[in-house]
């Protein structure tokens, strides 16, 4: 995959050539439309090279004052835009009357002009950034803009030109409306423009609240655009049933109001758009193919009073005809629907529709129902109080049986007859009561036919229906009417709020400032900093309860009086002791509630008693006794090539390069590729020498460094590119440097306010403290802790620290060596937090700036789906910093309030770094742990000696088991006489081993000096050398002597065993009985192998 090179076969190098011209419309709105010069120059294209590699040529040629990497080419007049990244050879079937002009000698025209996606985004930008009278002159441009090049609008459609419509149309007045719908309508005219609409409902959304506009210009034309719309397709007309829902349900009204208060003159509405609002509905319905798609929309407009205001119109003579054809047309499609009818409208559907599957047999329009709801009682019921609507009317009365043909009952327009035909599709009972009185709708039209004398009753039920409905007008007269604008801004406000972050919205460049923390749950990650609370906000320094801040900075004098504190009391002292040099803490009299606990940490230690004479005799003041401290285009640098052509050798083959940059591709190239690309960037000086040169030689390649760097400058907005791409992939990284810092002193602030040896050694040292100072204070401040290895007693050079260590391992055996409690503390003292505010600070900059890399990128890029991935990509940073920023906020302000809880005076605590205090407790811990390991090992040594003592030197003999067997015989129990002759040679060698025994004990005694060790030595020398050996082997002998020849007088006591659980029992008592078994077997046998009287000798 290497670049393509200018072909040198002669065969190859097939050229055109063609005329070429520039268009100056880098400011579509500025653009004149007249191409330069008049009189277009020749130019030869090679037709086997890409069109990329040709059109610098082109540009310098004709001297364009447009950007170099912003252009394109078209054919000319209004002909197709060139795909550069191909040879006119590949694009040949596209191509096919520009080779018909070649084939017959002709040079056509070639556009030279900026790119669509670039033109695009100037005109986004121009409406998003501009007001007042340029504003007004760029939306009035729109319309050209489109008619004179049609590849504007699906460019524009796909750029999200239609949202733009929508947010510069919800805050602009009537006019600028009228100007952007008359650019909607050119976008609608055509096909691609038509799709964008149908796949944006927001649209349509937007042009149904333009219907409750109180200009009329601006009505009648969003009229006719839904009209259109609806017109196009069949499948577009759930579409609007779908908006109209959508901004109605959001204004808490029945659907379909604007219409129908379109219907009502509200507005003082001429006939024109009373055609135009009965025709769309008329197409509305027309496209339905179900029936209770057409049933819900006529239901809506029937509870609205359509029935009432097709009489007022099919009865005024003054209508026209056009509005009377219209209301005919609604009137039949409904009648035709319910089956009243037989024969169509001719402008309406020929066929009944189908109901849906799952729904009611037999379902009929609300007009239809409401009329055959006539037998028996009916109960006039009041509507249901969510519609704003409804008449409050708390009535009921009867209908007549029987009623006069020309009386219809309009009262459903202000009194709910049934329920909904919504509630009624839910009810089957209500169902019921629909067909019992469908079936009783003959009947009671011949009824009526006949005349009935209750005529007076119901027309007295109509006049009160009258009333309530002209009290109902009334109150709606009464209500303020609100303007267009907020209309707008209310129904897309919700819809538009996303579009504040977007690469060119309004007002962008403050976006960033006005953003809040959302409902999102403080975490990152696996990192929960859920229980940092909104009131931590808020810092206990600048809180009211701690404003007793010392004027100018300046600490309060101390007291007067000794504070009641901790510790024993102040006592006399015979000797002067090492003094400590810490800090006293002044306890506030009013105890302040932490999330660590109520006051400070001094305030829960327990009193501990020292030894004061050992501690007056260890620190005992001695001060005199201190001690004092082939042939290519080589335009660039041979230095500059030669680190391009080392850098290209991590990285992958050029034409992988530069697609993996345009797509994003993070599995061709590596963060570290990427971030050796930017070194390698072209300069504008590079860029242009290299097109220069390679203009000069077509024939000749150019160097693997040159053509690299080619590459590179044939990518649009490359820097752009390459910073979001290295941003995207760096973000986890920045991110995580600095949530798991904070995580971790949160965490460690936690652990250490639950340490309980933590609080055992500040107690202890409390109290030696106050004993050498001979005070009494309550506190000191945790600097004094990176002090407490350096104070040494006098006596035996140990530090402060061991001693404190040794009190606290006597007192509380149950601590632990503290430092493998707190790891949190000892990783927060290697982050330096002032720079990881600089970080966090860095990182909202980088989100800010790959916005505006985003916006650049936004004009080249062809992709929405790229794009729209970068799009959330960034929000989803922007949210997660602000979670980091609210996070940050709240971790340095709960460190201040620790710091307060553990006795910090307040005026300090700003001055307390975060680093300094971690590395202060951690190093404290790791010394605690050493020094707590050494008088551990110490203790253990100490015990292991006093267990040596007790058995060293000592003889078996002198102990229980074998003094019997060495001891005399008592005097007092003389032996028999027949047993006098046995002993007297025992007695003897006891005799013997005693004095033997006694002779070795002595001789052991008398090895620890060194004369007697030195003659021992000379002697053992003289005897022969198994004389040490004979006569340790003597002792044993006659020890086990006089062991087993006495046995009687060894105290013994029958041991009683723990009997087994498997009633076990030893070999012999198994063996034996198999054993006569066996001999009993044997002894048949032989018996009959051998004969009766031989075997019978043998078992004898």
């Amino acid at each position: 995959d290497t670049k393509y090179q200018f072909p040198t076969d002669a065969e190859d190098m097939s050229v055109i050539t063609c005329r070429v011209q520039y268009l100056d419309d880098a400011d579509p709105f500025a653009c004149t439309n007249f191409a330069e010069p008049r009189r277009p120059p020749p130019y030869t294209f090679y037709e086997h090279v890409p069109l990329s590699e040709q059109i610098a040529g082109v540009h310098k040629l004709l001297d364009a004052p447009l950007k170099l990497e912003e252009c394109t080419l078209q054919l000319s007049p209004g002909g197709n835009y060139l795909d550069l990244e191909s040879s006119l050879a590949e694009q040949r079937d596209d191509l096919e009357l520009f080779y018909e002009d070649v084939a017959q000698g002709k040079k056509p025209i070639l556009i030279l002009r900026t790119q669509l996606s670039v033109r695009v985004h100037s005109i986004l930008e121009k409406l998003y950034n501009s007001n007042g009278p340029e504003l007004r002159r760029s939306l009035f441009s729109l319309k050209q803009l489109f008619q004179d090049d049609k590849d504007l609008v699906p460019e524009f459609v796909n750029s999200e030109g239609l949202t733009c419509f929508i947010k510069v149309g919800a805050e602009a007045d009537q006019n600028y409306q009228n100007y952007i719908l008359r650019a909607l309508s050119q976008i609608m005219l055509f096909v691609d423009g038509m799709n964008g609409v149908i796949q944006h409902n927001e649209t349509l959304q937007w042009l149904y609240t333009l219907c409750g506009s109180l200009s009329r210009l601006v009505v009648k034309t969003a009229l006719k655009l839904l009209i259109v719309f609806v017109e196009y397709i069949d499948s577009n007309s759930p579409l609007l049933i779908q908006a109209v829902g959508t901004v109605d349900s959001k204004r808490g009204v029945k659907p379909w109001t604007y219409l129908m208060d379109i219907l009502e003159e509200k507005n003082c509405s001429d006939s024109e758009l009373l055609v135009y609002t009965v025709s769309l509905i008329n197409k509305t319905l027309a496209a339905l193919p179900d029936q209770d798609s057409f049933y819900d929309v006529t239901d809506c407009l029937e509870e609205l009073g359509m029935e009432r205001i097709m009489q007022k119109h099919m009865s005024s003579k003054g209508t026209e005809a056009d509005l009377k054809q219209q209301l005919a047309i609604y009137e039949n499609a409904l009648r035709f629907e319910d089956g009243e009818v037989e024969e169509p409208h001719p402008n309406t559907r020929r066929e009944r529709r189908k109901g849906a599957l799952n729904a009611e047999e037999g379902r009929r329009s609300r007009r239809s129902s409401f009329n055959n709801l006539v037998d028996g009682s009916v109960t006039l019921a009041v509507p249901p109080p969510s519609s704003p609507r409804s008449p409050e009317l708390h009535a009921s009365t009867t209908l007549p049986p029987d009623s006069h043909q020309c009386t219809r009952l309009n009262l459903y327009c202000n009194v709910c007859v049934c329920p909904s035909a919504d509630h009624l599709r839910q009810t089957p009972s209500l169902w019921k009561s629909r067909r019992h009185c469908r079936t009783l709708s003959h009947r009671w039209r011949a009824e009526v036919l006949s005349g009935d004398p209750q005529k007076a009753e119901l027309e007295s039920l109509g006049g009160r229906a009258k009333a309530a409905k002209a009290r109902l007008a009334e109150e709606q007269q009464g209500r303020a009417v609100r303007p267009q604008c907020s209309i707008d801004a209310e129904m897309h406000s919700h819809n538009l709020e996303t579009t504040l972050m977007m690469p060119l919205s309004r007002d962008s460049k403050g976006a960033w400032d006005r953003l809040q923390p959302t409902s999102r749950a403080l975490k990152i990650k696996d990192l929960d900093f859920s229980d940092l609370l909104e009131e931590e906000d808020i810092d206990v320094l600048d809180a009211d309860s701690f404003d007793a801040r010392v004027p100018n900075g300046i600490p309060p004098p101390p007291p007067t009086l000794a504070v009641l504190g901790l510790g024993s009391p102040a006592v006399s002292k015979k000797k002067k002791t090492v003094k400590l040099f810490w800090k006293e803490l002044k306890q506030s009299d009013s105890p302040r509630k932490s999330k660590f606990g109520r006051g400070t940490v001094w305030a829960s230690l327990d009193k501990v008693a020292v030894d004061s004479a050992k501690l007056e005799h260890l620190f005992e003041s001695r001060a005199k006794e201190l001690p004092v401290k082939k042939s290519e285009i080589l335009v660039l640098d041979p230095k500059r090539s030669n680190a391009i052509n080392i850098g290209m050798t991590v990285l992958p083959s050029i034409n992988i390069i530069k697609n993996a940059i345009l797509t994003f591709d993070e599995f061709a190239i590596t963060k570290e590729g990427i971030e050796k690309i930017l070194t390698m960037m072209p300069s504008d000086e590079e860029k242009q020498r290299i097109q220069e040169a390679q203009l000069a030689n077509p024939d000749v390649p150019l160097g693997s460094a040159e053509k690299f760097l080619f590459t590179l400058s044939s990518i649009s907005a490359l820097s752009a590119r390459l910073q979001l791409w290295a941003f995207r992939l760096n973000y986890e990284t920045l991110e995580k440097e600095v949530a798991e810092p904070l995580f971790d002193l949160k965490l460690g602030m936690e652990q250490l306010a639950m340490n309980t040896t933590f609080k055992r050694i500040l107690a202890t040292l409390l109290a030696i403290g106050n004993f050498l100072n001979g005070s009494n204070v309550s506190g000191f401040e945790l600097s004094y802790l990176d002090k407490v290895t350096e104070v040494k007693d006098t006596v035996h050079r140990q530090s402060l620290l061991y001693h404190t260590c040794h009190v606290v391992v006597e007192k509380y055996p149950e601590t632990s060596d503290m430092y493998s409690e707190i790891p949190a503390i000892t990783r927060s003292a290697k982050v330096d937090f002032e720079q990881l505010s600089d970080n966090l600070v860095q990182l909202e900059r980088k989100c800010k700036s790959s916005w505006d890399n985003l916006k650049v990128m936004a004009k080249h890029e062809a992709k929405a789906e790229l794009k729209n991935k970068m799009t959330e990509f960034l929000k989803d940073c922007t949210e997660r910093i602000i979670i980091l920023k609210v996070v940050h906020r709240r971790i340095i302000n709960r460190f201040h309030s620790f710091l307060l809880y553990l006795g910090q005076p307040s005026y300090s605590v700003r001055d307390i770094k975060v680093t300094q205090f971690c590395k202060i407790i951690s190093e404290f811990s790791l010394e605690y742990r050493t020094t707590r390991e050494r008088v551990l090992t110490q203790k253990r040594k100490r015990a292991a000696h006093r267990e040596r003592t007790k058995t060293r030197g000592k003889m078996i003999t002198e102990t229980e088991k074998f003094s019997a067997a060495v001891s005399p015989p008592p005097e007092s129990s003389p032996a028999p006489v027949w047993m006098t002759a046995d002993l007297e040679p025992s007695q003897e060698e006891h005799e013997n081993m005693k004095n033997l025994l006694t002779a070795r004990v002595d001789q052991g005694i008398m090895r620890r000096s060194r004369a007697v060790r030195s003659t021992m030595i000379m002697s053992a020398k003289e005897d022969s050398p198994g004389s040490q050996d004979d006569a340790t082997d003597e002792i044993m002998d006659r020890l086990v002597k006089s062991v087993t020849q006495n046995p009687t007088q060894r105290p013994s006591s029958p041991k009683t065993r723990k009997r087994s659980r498997l009633n076990r029992k030893s070999c012999k008592g198994i063996i034996g009985p198999l054993t006569i078994i066996d001999l009993y077997f044997s002894c048949l046998v032989c018996i009959f192998s051998l004969g009766k009287g031989t075997a019978v000798q043998r078992v004898a």
